[in-house]
Formats: C-alpha cells, structure tokens, sequence
C-alpha cells in the first residue's frame, strides 16, 4: 500500500516523511526528500542529515537528493559532505558535480566560498562554478572571477560578463570597461559589458579605469544597437565630463562637421534620446538647443532630424519652438516635429491655426498637415472649424487624411455627417476613407452606426479594419452581430483579429458570441479570442475558456486559455481549471492549472489539487509548488 505522502505533508508530519524515506517505495522515498525540505525547520532537516549522515541505511543514492535538500535549508553541515562530493569529481559524474557546485552556491558560508575561489583557478573553469559565485556574491571572489575572465571568454563570454555585473563590485569596472572599449569584442559582449556596468552603484563612479572611463564608453556610445548605446549614455551622463561628452557628440553631429570627423547618426540618436528623457538636466547651458536646431536642417539625415525634433520638444523654450515651427515644412519628419510641438510646455497653437488656414501656395502643404497632427494632439477646439474645411476635396489627400485624425482626437460630434461622407465616398482612395471611418469611431456619434456598418463590408482592407475597431465602441445588438460574423468569415487575418478585439471591448453585450466562436474554432485569431474572452466576466466565458483550453482542436491556445483562467482567480475557475488536470494524455498546461487551483482557496479547488497530487504523483515542482501553498494555509 502507497504511503499518504500528501497527508503528512499538510499536517507536517516528519517522522512520517521519514520513515517514508527510509521504507518507502520508489519513487515515494526522493518525493518524501522534497517535501522534507519544503516543511523546512531543524526536525526536518535532521531528518534529512541522517538520511547524508547514514547513506546504506536508505534507499540507493538517496542521501544525495537528501544533500542538495539539506543545502537549500542553509544547513551548515552539507558543506563538508558537498566539499567531498567535490573533490571526487569522478570522470563519469559531472552531471553531478554540477550539482554539487549548485549546492555550494546555496548553502554560502566561508567554506563553501573557498571552495569556489580554488575552482575559479582552474585552467578551465566550469561554468557552474561561476553560477554559484553568481548566487552568493561574495566579495572575496572578485578577484579570482576577474583572473578566471579571460580564460572563460572565448567559450562563454556572456555568462562570464553577465557574473560580473551580478558583483555589483566597483573591482569590476576596469575589465568591463576594457571590454567595452576594444575593437575586438563582439557586439554582444560590448552590450554585455555595458549592462554590467550599468549596474555598479552610482557612488563609486567613475571607477579607476586607467584611461578615463568617459573616453572608454565612447565606442559603446557609437554602437548602433540601441540596448549598448543608450545604458552608455546613461553612465557618461554621472559626470560632468560624460555629460561634456554627450553634448559635443551632438554638436559634432552637425552637417558642416567634416565627414571623417562627423559623429555616427545613431550616436547623435543615442544622445538625443537622452535628452528627451532627462529634459531637464538639458537647456540651461546655452550650446544644448542651438546643437540641437542644427540638426534639423535638410542636410542632416531623416533619422537624426527626427531624434533632434523629439529632444527640442522636451526642452521647450522659444528657441526650439521656433525650430520646430519651421521644421514643419519637412516632408520627411513633419508628423515627429508635430508631436514635439504639442509636447511643448507652452505649445504655439496661435502659429499653428494660422498655418493650417494658410493654403496659398503649394508649399505650404506639409505645414498644413504637420499643424493638424499637432492641434489635434493638443485637443484643440477652436481648430474644429479649420479641419473641418481641410477636409475638403480640394486639399491635398494627406492633409485631409492628418484633418480627419485631428477631428478624431477632438471627438467633434458636428463633424461626423462630413466624415461620414467622406468614409463612404467610393471615389475617394482607401486609405483615405480608413482614416475617415477611425475618425468616427473616435468620436461615437449614435448616427455614425449605419456607416460603420456598412465600412465593415467594405471591399477595402484598411477600410474594414478601421471599422470592426471602431465598431467596439458601439455595444450594439447590429454591430455585435456584424463583429461576429466577420470575426467567422472575413478571409483577412488583420480584419477578423480586429473584430475578435472589437467584441472583447463589448464585455457581456458580446460574450455569447465570443463563446460560440470557442466552439467554431477559427486558429488565426486564437489568441485573440481567448484574450477576448479573458476581459468578459461571468460563467458562459468562464465555460468557453475552458474549451479553448481542453479542446483538442485548440491545442495552440491551450496555454493561453489555462492562463486566462488561472488569472481570474474566481472560484467559478475549480471545475474547468479541473478539467484541465483530467484531460486525455497530451500537452496539456496542467502547471498553470495546478497553481491556479491552488491560488482559489477553496475547497473544491483543493480537493481538485489534492486528488491530482495523491493520484498522478509529486514528481513536477508545480504539483509540490500547489501542495505547499495548500499546506501552508492550513498551518
């Protein structure tokens, strides 16, 4: 007969758990080992230091399941059982010596870092040995972890940079810096090193580096991927002479520069980037703005003028608005310059409602539009009567398709009737009409539903998908049931996904036909209909969750489904969360289900878990995982 193992778990019985080790049949006596080490306590480790202490009078190789139990708890007296287990190191047994290290990494104490710091010395390092010096931090190590560095680079490298940084030591900076600096590390370990260094405290930088570490981050800087550029930024910008740094790249920058002396465009980027995030350490000094308008000349590259527009946006002042007021005629960047004007502390909304009405020459065109992105980023109402005459077919298209947004973002009910006509105008080019139909989902005038229903049959791709979008705003029985059937049928993927969201925004007005759409699986717009359903509260989602999640033919959403469920944290969840655990062999999330039980606390959802536990066994953490947080309740 199977011993309870799982009852003498919730009472905490550990001479029970004992005697299960001892007598236990297999694979009982390596569970009762865990649970052991989940009850914790000194009789629990006792019990555990007799089974390393006596091996032979336990179960075969037993007692090493029992050391690394014993080294989680932090028992002092694993250290010289793990040390000899070490010191074999058997040819056939690495497997196990990896563990062994784990162990030492979890276990600490003076010993056990002694230990590590000898293996650092090794020729070749194992890569578990670092681990472990990872886990504990000691400060000791540091210098053998900077010793071993150059051994562990050419095979690991990552592993290696990604250690030091978790030192959090200033010792490491040097050879951090080194590795940022050299031509030969790949872009990889020079963005590794730099996250390392990013995470040295603040108040021993910079550290003594040899050559300043300002001038060491100066590739790092340069680096055209983002994630190495920007934590480079940051760490110039902890000091006077990095933050000098900073703004001479930027000056430097500038088109006149010569080529050969000319700062990279993405560094320019990187440093731009920082100063809208930090707008106010920036502006004082009299050379930031003027570095920055010199960048939005014609002769700058897109990229630059836009980053340069952003960051005069965040720093404000007359300057840069004036900058950016003439900027608005560039083509390539007006939609970035519009938004950093409507960021401006004081945006200059008399200057753009005379741009916007200025329609006297051709010229004026990208100003006309730039000036209708940002007075309607800036909710301006006295625009309404501009972009409404901008929608004109007189306009140009795109200065009526950034008068269509602005109306959008006003929410101007008055100008639903122009749109509506606008979005059903079969003349007028698609694009064109998309914008019109998102303009009136917008807005939500009652009267705009006809529209919008017939937009969503349109023979237009981004006409229907501005339209089942903007259908979600209207709770509606007719647009409920045109979101349905073009969620079923629609052949775009884009349009049928929109539609899926549209319903999930409708909560209980569409859940029936969310949940019939569980039933009539359609798989490219799965995940969305289980995230869909996941916002819809009540029992008939509840229900249709637990058939994406269980079905066989929504074997691609199971993980998601069991998720949504798992998160409601409603008790209504025990049954099909359940049914989870009860379905036919298969891939089947039963990890989610078992820690979503157990999260209920309730009884059902217990029983559930603990049914599963007694039956299928203890050999998952997470069935141990669901145990524990049962047992733990009941103390």
């Amino acid at each position: 007969m199977e011993p309870d193992i799982v009852g003498m778990r919730l009472v905490g019985d550990v001479a029970g758990l004992a005697e299960v080790m001892r007598c236990g049949p297999s694979p009982h006596y390596s569970w009762a080992v865990d649970l052991l080490k989940d009850i914790g306590g000194p009789d629990a480790a006792d019990a555990l230091f007799d089974c390393v202490n006596r091996p032979d009078a336990y179960p075969k190789r037993l007692h090493l399941h029992a050391l690394s139990a014993l080294a989680e708890l932090r028992d002092r007296r694993a250290v010289p059982r793990i040390l000899r287990q070490t010191w074999r190191r058997e040819p056939d047994e690495w497997a196990r010596a990896a563990r062994m290290y784990e162990d030492l990494g979890a276990v600490g104490g003076p010993e056990a870092v002694r230990e590590l710091i000898h293996r650092l010395g090794d020729p070749k390092p194992p890569r578990m040995v670092v681990e472990a010096v990872a886990r504990l931090r000691p400060p000791e190590a540091v210098p053998a972890l900077l010793a071993a560095l150059w051994t562990l680079l050419p095979r690991d490298e990552m592993h290696a940079v990604e250690t030091l940084g978790a030192m959090r030591d200033p010792r490491t900076a040097p050879a951090l810096l080194y590795l940022a600096a050299s031509e030969g590390s790949s872009p990889r370990l020079r963005k590794g090193a730099v996250l390392a260094l990013a995470q040295l405290p603040e108040d021993g930088w910079p550290p003594p580096a040899g050559l300043d570490a300002e001038f060491m981050l100066r590739r790092a800087l340069c680096d055209p991927d983002p994630a190495t550029a920007r934590p480079a930024a940051a760490l110039l910008a902890r000091t006077n002479y990095g933050m000098e740094m900073l703004r001479s790249h930027v000056h430097d920058a500038a088109p006149w520069q010569p080529a050969e002396d000319r700062t990279p465009a993405c560094a320019a980027v990187t440093v731009c980037a920082y100063i809208q995030e930090h707008p106010a350490r920036f502006g004082k000094d009299g050379r930031d703005v003027p570095n920055l308008v010199a960048l939005l000349g014609e002769q700058s590259v897109p990229m630059v003028r836009r980053a340069a527009a952003s960051a005069l946006g965040a720093v404000g002042g007359s300057a840069a608005t004036e900058a950016l007021l003439a900027a608005l005629g560039d083509d390539h960047t007006v939609d970035t310059v519009a938004r950093a004007l409507s960021t401006l502390p004081a945006p200059p909304v008399r200057e753009l409602l005379a741009m916007l009405a200025d329609d006297s020459s051709s010229g004026a065109r990208p100003q006309r539009r730039g000036s209708a992105i940002a007075l309607g980023l800036l909710e301006c109402a006295d625009a309404a009567p501009l972009l409404l005459d901008a929608l004109g077919p007189e306009n140009p298209r795109d200065v009526r398709s950034a008068a269509a947004d602005a109306l959008g973002d006003l929410r101007h009910e008055p100008a639903a009737a122009r749109l509506s006509s606008l979005a059903g105008d079969d003349e007028e080019p698609g694009t064109l009409r998309a914008r019109a139909v998102h303009a009136l989902g917008r807005i939500g005038a009652p009267e705009s539903l006809r529209v919008l229903l017939a937009a969503a049959r349109d023979l237009s791709e981004p006409v229907r998908v501005q339209a089942v979008q903007a259908l979600g705003g209207f709770p509606v029985r007719e647009a409920v049931a045109a979101l349905g059937e073009i969620a079923s049928t629609d052949a775009n993927r884009d349009v049928a996904r929109g539609a899926v969201r549209a319903l999930g925004r409708m909560d209980a007005t569409a859940v029936h036909v969310l949940a019939a759409m569980a039933s009539r699986f359609r798989p490219d717009v799965g995940e969305e209909l289980v995230g869909a359903l996941a916002e819809c509260a009540g029992a008939e989602a509840v229900a249709a969750l637990a058939v994406l999640a269980t079905s066989p033919e929504t074997a691609d959403v199971h993980v998601s489904a069991a998720e949504a469920l798992a998160a409601r944290h409603s008790p209504d969840c025990a049954a099909p969360l359940a049914s989870i655990l009860n379905a036919d062999p298969g891939y089947y999330p039963r990890d989610t289900a078992l820690r979503g039980l157990a999260a209920l606390n309730t009884e059902e959802a217990d029983a559930h878990v603990l049914t599963y536990c007694r039956t299928k066994g203890l050999a998952s953490e997470a069935a141990r995982e669901a145990l524990r947080t049962i047992a733990d309740r009941r103390r």
